[in-house]
Order: structure tokens, then sequence, then C-alpha cells
């Protein structure tokens, strides 16, 4: 398994996958701009190519206008429409002399104004010999400036698409993707229009993802769009239709939506007495519903957070962001606090830290008034003096008696010698106290100002979880509450919860009545169906006359867990304390702690290091916050050296992505397709240094993969065995292959107690 590598923040190279991806939405930026070229309004007008070109990002702006161009030079309708790249030049042109000027450049009046005076110069001079010419011109112009401020307002809401998008944004969004199908309105395949398609697929994805606001907008914004580009009235009634009918019946699943407008278009398409119209139309529709349900549920997923209209809540969004915001005045606060306490410290030492001169001028206070050869040692052999007492000191610190330190030149002169080593005795024995608690106070200042440091992180992390992480889906909740209708389950409130990593949490009030009957299995499986999401069966609470039903989304993978435990003591006291759990948002996290030594004081400090980390990322802190708190723990609770390791694997049960976290812990054993590494560890261990990190590293895992998390005791002879160990175990259980491992540790040790010994497995297994 490969190490770490620290990357710097400088690193300008890019990745072949993020050239390949770049350069694959440039080339569908050409593509949509070739093709709205030739969308035809009325027959021979052609403004949406201008209007793409004038209303996209900048950063698409030469792809866009090589396509408008190759579209326009290639005319598709018969009198040519050269004036049109006229027209784009001079829109191209005015946008990179104003790109530096970004509020002028970025306002959709200003881009629909240069749109409206370039084609209609342009179109003029084409038109300036013919009677309805004016009106071509004006038409056409009005039409590609609506398109480029619709465009312009289109590019701006993909900021924002990731909390969902209103009623507004919607009607701007359906609005703009019916340019580049009025486009493709004029591709032909056997006679069936890729257009027709293209819709019929956009209408019945905008309806499932977005429910009925959304579908009926798309129906709405589709029929007009084939009213404008001149197809059957009958068309434009069936995308009417078809739109509301399928956001109404979203809620059943994909099927539903599709079955009943499928028979209103051949209702509709029938009363036409046109067969040809019947049966293309009708082949149209079916190839457009075959590639809606044919597309992936990710991909669905993906566009329900472009398609979902979420409802303004200005009350939850403003308690919200107040709560934030207070919890980054509390963080901003304890790191004041923080600072503080090393500032008056720092001055602190400087005043109160104990002065070796004083101690020498007590000595000579105390044994040395009222001596007839003071003047003389003091002031004139003051030098001498001091050494002595340096002599005297040093016997005191060896524990010898006092005066055997002091030389003999010091001995012959000295009329108090008694004296004077008992007061060195004294007074330098007070020094040392003094030295010793100065220490120690410096210690637990230090300590309160990294714990004070750590709650700051804490609450930091607290407040972008709150601001960022979550987000609530109200058109998700009301998918699953509207299809729990159909068994008889009427919901008076409804919500859906979004967390971090983009999994969902519906809950659900129902009255209680008594003939209300809950199967949870039929409403798992509505509600899944509706949702587009997997869920697990709901949790039921009964509260007074209130029934309440809590979804949470299904992972795709489960883990098999064992674990096995060997004392190095007779005490049957482990150094080695775990902890194993599932958290809120789908991760399977395991703690392994390994005490300093064997027995009592290594249980006591593997138990804290574990409990306490575990109650910390349960109560939903970082990793790395939780560590400075801990850390901070250790070097306090104690005046005795404690330490402790941490081990810690954090398993998305929805992606198989493993996270490793280590502090002074054993290598982490993992097998992926059949062969076995190791992520090792060089940081310390918590309890020593104020300051320590963990080691990070992230492996991608899938069914079938092991990981295996060990204490020191069972690399006493090394890791080679065990990595064989792994690679060749196939059939079992994890605690059959974590009993496995003990017994192998232990039999390398020839029968020796030296160290505890813990194994944990997790075998990764696709969810039933």
């Amino acid at each position: 398994m490969k190490e770490p590598v620290k990357i710097s923040i400088n690193q300008t190279d890019f990745k072949p996958k993020e050239l390949l991806l770049a350069g694959g939405r440039h080339l569908l930026a050409a593509l949509i701009g070739l093709i709205s070229s030739k969308a035809a309004v009325g027959g021979n007008l052609l403004p949406f190519g201008l209007s793409m070109a004038a209303g996209c990002a900048p950063t698409y702006l030469p792809s866009v206008a090589i396509g408008a161009f190759f579209g326009y030079f290639l005319p598709a309708i018969s009198g040519g429409a050269f004036y049109h790249i006229a027209a784009l030049l001079a829109i191209l042109t005015i946008r990179i002399l104003i790109g530096g000027y970004k509020k002028i450049a970025g306002n959709p009046f200003f881009l629909s104004g240069i749109c409206f005076l370039a084609d209609f110069l342009t179109a003029a001079v084409a038109f300036r010999d013919t009677p309805s010419g004016f009106v071509k011109v004006l038409t056409e112009s009005l039409l590609s400036a609506g398109g480029a401020f619709l465009i312009r307002r289109c590019f701006r809401l993909f900021k924002t698409v990731s909390s969902g998008l209103t009623s507004e944004g919607l009607i701007v969004l359906f609005c703009s993707l019916c340019i580049p199908i009025i486009g493709l309105n004029t591709w032909k395949i056997n006679g069936m229009s890729v257009g027709h398609i293209a819709a019929f697929f956009l209408l019945f994805a905008a309806a499932k993802y977005g429910g009925a606001v959304s579908g009926t907008i798309s129906g709405t914004a589709l029929a007009f769009s084939m009213l404008l580009s001149g197809a059957n009235q009958y068309a434009v009634v069936v995308f009417a239709f078809s739109g509301l009918l399928s956001g109404l019946l979203a809620p059943f699943g994909k099927y539903a939506q599709v079955l009943l407008p499928f028979f209103i278009t051949v209702v509709i398409t029938l009363q036409s007495g046109d067969p040809v119209l019947f049966a293309v139309f009708t082949v149209e529709f079916l190839f457009g519903a075959v590639f809606f349900l044919v597309l992936p549920r990710q991909a669905g997923i993906r566009i329900s957070r472009l398609f979902s209209s979420r409802p303004k809540t200005a009350t939850a969004a403003g308690l919200q962001k107040s709560l934030s915001m207070r919890l980054d005045i509390a963080a901003g606060a304890m790191r004041d606090v923080s600072e503080t306490v090393e500032q008056v410290s720092g001055e602190l030492s400087k005043i109160n830290t104990p002065d070796f001169t004083a101690v020498i001028n007590r000595i000579e206070q105390d044994a040395c008034t009222g001596c007839k050869l003071r003047m003389h040692c003091w002031e004139s052999r003051r030098n001498e003096t001091v050494e002595a007492l340096l002599g005297i000191t040093g016997a005191v610190k060896q524990g010898d008696l006092p005066e055997n330190g002091a030389p003999q030149e010091f001995k012959g002169r000295c009329l108090r010698l008694p004296n004077v080593a008992g007061a060195t005795l004294r007074h330098y024995s007070d020094y040392i106290s003094k030295i010793a608690a100065e220490n120690r106070v410096e210690e637990v200042r230090s300590v309160v100002s990294d714990q004070f440091e750590g709650v700051a992180e804490m609450l930091s992390s607290l407040s972008r979880d709150l601001e960022n992480d979550l987000k609530f889906d109200t058109c998700l909740a009301e998918k699953a509450a509207f299809a729990l209708t159909a068994f008889h389950i009427h919901t008076e409130e409804y919500t859906c919860r979004i967390d971090r990593y983009g999994r969902a949490t519906i809950e659900l009030r129902i009255k209680k009545e008594p003939e209300l009957v809950l199967n949870k299995l039929t409403i798992m499986k509505a509600a899944s169906i509706a949702c587009e999401r997997d869920f697990s069966a709901p949790t039921v609470t009964y509260a007074g006359d209130s029934v309440f039903l809590v979804l949470h989304e299904q992972p795709a993978l489960r883990v098999d867990v064992g674990i096995e435990q060997k004392c190095a003591s007779e005490s049957g006291m482990c150094g080695d304390a775990y902890k194993v759990f599932l958290d809120q948002t789908g991760h399977y996290l395991f703690i392994l702690s390994d005490g300093m030594g064997t027995g009592g004081r290594a249980a006591v400090d593997g138990a804290m290091a574990a409990g306490l980390m575990s109650r910390l990322v349960k109560a939903g802190f970082g990793f790395d916050s939780a560590l400075k708190i801990l850390n901070s723990s250790m070097l306090f609770k104690s005046t005795d050296e404690s330490l402790a390791t941490l081990d810690i694997a954090s398993i998305d049960l929805f992606n198989g992505k493993t996270e490793l976290y280590k502090a002074g812990a054993a290598p982490t054993f993992i097998r992926r397709s059949g062969r076995a590494g190791r992520a090792e560890s060089s940081s310390l261990p918590a309890g020593i240094l104020r300051d320590i990190r963990f080691d990070k590293a992230t492996v991608k895992c899938k069914p079938g993969d092991i990981v295996v998390l060990v204490s020191d005791g069972v690399l006493a002879d090394g890791s080679d065995w065990l990595r064989e160990e792994l690679e060749h175990w196939e059939n079992g259980t994890a605690q059959q292959l974590a009993e496995k491992l003990c017994k192998g540790a232990l039999r390398r040790r020839n029968g020796e107690r030296t160290d505890d010994i813990t194994v944990i497995t997790a075998i990764l297994k696709a969810a039933v």
C-alpha cells in the first residue's frame, strides 16, 4: 500500500483526468453553440446562436463562438445566414474588450442589449430591400436579446445549484434548455426528430427529480418552444399535458409517470387524423421514455440536485445562520482566552521565576550575619565564596553531606561552616521546590491553553457543519409523503435532511388512528421508488397522538467485524482498548488504543484514550480537534508519564472509502483484490508532547476487501507472516480471521507474555 504523499499547495500540474474533463466541457459548449445556431424560428430566423455567444460564461465563450460560427457558416436554410457571422464577431469582440469590467461584462441586461444591437444592425443591411424586412429584423433581434438574457441568468444559477432552484430559477433553466432543443428539431433520423426525443427525456427527468412544479414548468416551456419552431399544434398540446401528468405521477415511480402520458399522446395524435404523425410521434415518445427509464440511479441523484425546486425558508435559514455566527463568536472567544493565557504566562514567568542570586543573598544573611570575616568573604573574596557555595549545592544534589562539597580553602577560612552548609541546604532545597512548582504550573497553563484551543476548533467545526454541510430537501420529503397516501398513510408534517455526504434522512409525522396499519417493508419500498434512493426499513416511534417515521438512506456495503484479544498479564487487565460503532452518516468506525506498558496503568491510559475519542467523534467533532482535546487531557491527568497510541479506521459504507488516522500506532493491514499491504505511522502517541498530529491515509475498498487493525503485541515477530495469512484467507467470518491471527501472534512469542495482543478485522460485503 502506498505511503501518504504530501503535495505542495503551489502545485499547478493538471492531472490527465482533469484535462479530459475540461476538454469534454469545452467540446460540449462548442456543440451547444452549433446546435443553437440551427434553432430556427418562423422558418428562417436564427437568433439563438448569437444569444448563446452573448450570454454564456467567459470561460466557454471561445468554444461557443467557434460552434456558432460553423453553424452559421454551413447554414441548413437556403438563402444563407452570413450576416449572423458578422453579428457573432461583433459580439465576440465587444465581450473581449469589456472582459476586464466584471460588473458590466456579467450584467444580463447589458449583454442582451449588445446582442440586440449586433443582430439588428447586421440584419438591417441584409433585409433592407425586403418589404417585410424590418419586421423580421426586429423579431429576430428581440428573440436574440431575450435568449441572451435567459442564458446569462442560467449560467448564474449554476453557482447556487447545490442548494436547489426556486420556481423562478426553474423557469430560467428550462427556457434556456429549450434553445438547443429547438436546434435539435431540425435533426431528423428516419423522419424522427432528435429534438422531440430529447424534449420527452428532459420532461420526464424534470418531473421525476423536481416534482409537479418542475414537470409543469418544463412541459409549458417545451410546448412554447415547439410552437416557436413551427411544430404541429398536437405536439404542443402533448408536451403541455405530459409535463403536468408526469409531475403528478412522479411519486409512484418511473413507469407510472410514463404510462399515462403515453396514452394521452396516443389519443391526441389519433385526433389529428394523420397516421404518419401518429406513428412518428409515438415512436419519438417511446425513445425518450426508454432513455429516461434506463437512466442510472446515481445520475438521477445528480440531476435531482439541479431540478429540485426548494421553497424559500427564510426563518430556518436565518436561525441556522444565527447559530453558526454564535458558534464562530464562541470559537473566537476561546482562541482569545488561549492566547491571553499564553501571554500572561509568559509575563508572569519573567516576574515569578526563582532567582539563584536571591538564594546566595539569603545564605549570606542567614549564616554570616555577625561574623567577623563577612566583609572579607563577601567583598574581598566574593567569587571564591560563591564557587564554594556552588560546590556545597552540588553535594546537596548528589545526596552527600553539604560540608563535603566545600573546597579545602573555604573550609580553612570559614568560621561558620556548619551554619553555611545548613543554610545552603535549606534555601537551595526551597529553590529547587519552587523551580519544580513553576514548571508544573507552566505545564498546567499549557494544557489549559490547549484545551481552550481544542474547544475553539470544535466550535468552528460545528459552525462549518451547521452552515455548509446540513441541507434540507423539502421536495424529496414531499415525494415520500405523497407516495404513502396510496397506502392510506397521510402525513401531517415532513422534512428531509441532506448531510455533508449527500445522504438523505426523511422524517414523517403521522396522526395516530385506530385503523392505521404500518408495514415497514411497504413504506420502505414506496419511499425508495418515489425518491430514487435506497432506504432502510423505517424506525417507528409512538408519542401521544402522533407516530414518527424516520427513514435513513441504505448504504451499499455492510461490514462483518471480528475482535480477539489476549492480555499479557495474569491479572486480566489489558492495556489495549477499542471502540467499534456506526455513526449517523453511514461510517463504520474502529478505534484502537494501546496504553504504555501492561497491566492496570496501561489499561487506564488505553481505556481513557479510546473512550474519550469515541465520545467526541460520536458527538460530531472532527478527528483532529478531538485529538487535541485528548492529548491535553492525557498530559494533565497525572504528574507521571502517561501516553497511549491511537489507531482509527473510518469506512464509508456508501462508497467503500476508508480513511486511516494514526498517532504512534502499529501498521494497519488492508487486503484489496487478494493482495495485502500496510499503512504505517511515524507520528507520536498522545500524552508526550503538546503538538501532535495524525498521520493520514485514504484507501478505496470494495466488497471482499479486508481491513485489519492490530496492537504492537501482534507484531513482535514482524509483519510478513500476517500479510501472508491475509492473502491466503478465503472463506470464513471476520471473527474466525481475528482468532486465527491472534493465535498466530501467540505462537510466535514462544509463550512469553511481553505485550497485550488485540486484533480487529473488518470484511466488507455487499449490502443485502
